[in-house]
C-alpha cells in the first residue's frame, strides 16, 4: 500500500467534503431574502421563511457518513493508483 496516496486520497476527500458543505452553505445565505427593505411587511415574511430542520446524528447515520467517506477515499485511492500503472506501463 502507496503511504503517500493513502495520505492523498484522505486529504482529497475531506476537502470534496469540506468544499460541498461550504457550497450549501453559500447557497443558503444566497437563498434568504433580503429583509432591510421589507420592514413594512414583516408579517407575512415571518410564516414564509423558514430555516431548516434539526438534524439528529444518531448511530445509524453516523455509520453511514462514516462508511461513505471511506469508500469514497477508496474509490479515488484505486482511480490514482490503476491511472499510475497505467502510465509507468506506456
Amino acid at each position: 500500500m502507496n503511504k503517500r496516496l493513502a495520505l492523498e486520497s484522505f486529504l482529497v476527500t475531506l476537502l470534496f467534503i469540506i468544499g460541498f458543505v461550504a457550497w450549501n452553505v453559500v447557497q443558503g445565505m444566497i437563498m434568504i431574502p433580503d429583509l432591510t427593505n421589507t420592514a413594512s411587511s414583516v408579517t407575512p415574511l415571518q410564516s414564509k421563511i423558514a430555516f431548516g430542520s434539526r438534524v439528529q446524528w444518531d448511530t445509524t447515520s453516523m455509520i453511514m457518513a462514516v462508511a461513505g467517506f471511506i469508500l469514497l477515499a477508496a474509490a479515488y485511492y484505486g482511480l490514482r493508483s490503476g491511472m499510475q500503472r497505467w502510465t509507468q506501463r506506456s
